[in-house]
């Protein structure tokens, strides 16, 4: 069963970009005061990287490089055999790290193994386009000698500021979302305050060369668009908007699938309104918009692998533990456990739960959800996630803890309201936490 949402607060009446002015000048005066401090904390942390630009680059690390060769590899020489890439990198932290990932086993097809997702990729074709295109220019014009490498800082440049715009939009999509359940104000507290005390603020700041803004992204879209399935009054394309976007979540990062509970679920709740015949429509829209994505990740991994499904990351020896997941050490350890490292995070999980009590369709499917990321990855052979800015593979679960707070922040008595911001105020010092691996490398010195 589904309770309407029309007993809340609908989402801004008109542009999103005057509902989202009319919310920030309905906050009180020192949520706009914090919330304008952790806008500005967000943008130095992400300048910070560029600044770094002469000593490093910022797609640097072996994850974030294994993302970006799906793009570079196809772009600069039309295949996807990893082998130059990896030699004429930057990207990677140390030598030796170049020499372990060339020194792999090759694959049955003879290509160099790429265990990670294309949808980091695919995401990124639009900026690397505007670069390769403006180093093209520059060098037609005499400006510059820049190679159409896919290394260069105008290509880093450009596939920062992206993702960068990329996060923005999900935190605005993030928040039309929270809408329906609450008045736009609260709305934008609730999810600014959810993010950052989240592993969000240093992956959609300072690391964006990684999948998780993206996945954060890919989930947000799904449920905007589901959102506006119902509302749309028989019209099939937010379907085939949250396929789109379901589907670029399981090519980002493989785990994202259980999320497919969601539209499921939404779809199951509406299909005797909808009748059989709207049913299947938005049936196949979904499908018309996920299988593409798909589909190409499987030519990917036959590309690759010589095989159109394969588990990339078994074939390194990596697995689940089903039947003896570390539910502690995920949520609680402080080896990168959720609650340890974001405690915040639980004030999200009680709004959810309240929201779900309330018989929401997309509160109820989204806390399945949440409950199946825990458990996936508290499976997985490395539940703490290796290095990380506390528990990164939540990223997509956060959108609906962001929901969980706004309407927990909704239904309280102002001073609570207060003592729920205090408390996540102090929470979002965390990004700064990040710094001390951030900060130009000509200015460590000074603050050691």
């Amino acid at each position: 069963m589904d309770n309407s949402s029309a007993d809340f607060a609908s989402s801004a009446p008109g542009p999103w970009w005057r509902g989202l002015a009319a919310a920030w000048h309905g906050l009180e005066v020192w949520p706009r005061r914090g919330l304008r401090l952790l806008a500005t904390a967000a943008l130095v942390a992400w300048a910070s990287q560029l600044a770094e630009m002469p000593w490093r680059s910022v797609l640097r690390g072996t994850d974030s490089s294994n993302y970006y060769f799906w793009l570079r590899s196809l772009m600069v020489d039309g295949d996807w055999d990893f082998r130059n890439d990896v030699q004429e990198c930057d990207t990677m932290l140390s030598d030796s790290y170049r020499q372990e990932m060339l020194s792999q086993r090759l694959t049955p097809a003879g290509r160099l193994p790429n265990k990670y997702g294309i949808g980091w990729a695919v995401v990124s074709v639009p900026a690397y386009l505007v670069a390769d295109g403006v180093v093209a220019t520059g060098r037609a014009l005499g400006g510059w000698t820049l190679r159409r490498d896919g290394y260069n800082p105008v290509y880093q440049v450009a596939l920062y500021a992206w993702h960068f715009g990329l996060a923005l939009a999900g935190l605005v999509l993030a928040w039309r979302c929270a809408c329906r359940w609450c008045d736009p104000p609260i709305a934008l507290l609730g999810v600014a305050l959810l993010w950052g005390a989240s592993p969000l603020a240093f992956y959609q700041t300072i690391k964006l060369s990684l999948s998780h803004g993206v996945s954060f992204l890919a989930v947000t879209v799904m449920t905007w668009a589901l959102l506006r399935a119902r509302e749309a009054g028989g019209r099939n394309w937010p379907w085939w908007l949250a396929g789109i976007a379901w589907g670029l979540a399981v090519i980002t990062r493989f785990q994202l699938a259980v999320f497919a509970v969601v539209p499921v679920w939404i779809w199951w709740c509406g299909r005797r309104r909808a009748g059989a015949r709207g049913s299947a429509q938005a049936a196949g829209a979904f499908a018309l918009g996920a299988v593409p994505l798909v589909a190409l990740q499987l030519f990917a991994w036959h590309t690759v692998y010589g095989r159109w499904l394969v588990f990339t990351y078994g074939e390194q020896g990596e697995g689940f533990n089903w039947l003896q997941p570390e539910f502690f050490g995920g949520l609680l350890s402080a080896r990168h456990g959720l609650f340890y490292w974001h405690p915040f995070l639980l004030a999200g999980v009680i709004g959810l739960g309240w929201l779900a009590w309330r018989r929401e369709a997309v509160a109820l499917a989204g806390g399945v959800a949440v409950a199946l990321v825990v458990y996936v990855n508290a499976a997985w052979w490395c539940w703490w996630f290796a290095a990380s800015f506390g528990q990164r593979a939540f990223d997509g679960a956060c959108l609906y803890l962001m929901l969980g707070l706004a309407f927990l922040l909704a239904r309280l008595p102002a001073a609570g309201r207060a003592a729920v911001c205090w408390l996540g105020g102090r929470r979002r010092l965390g990004i700064f936490m990040s710094w001390r691996c951030s900060i130009p490398r000509p200015f460590r010195a000074i603050r050691r």
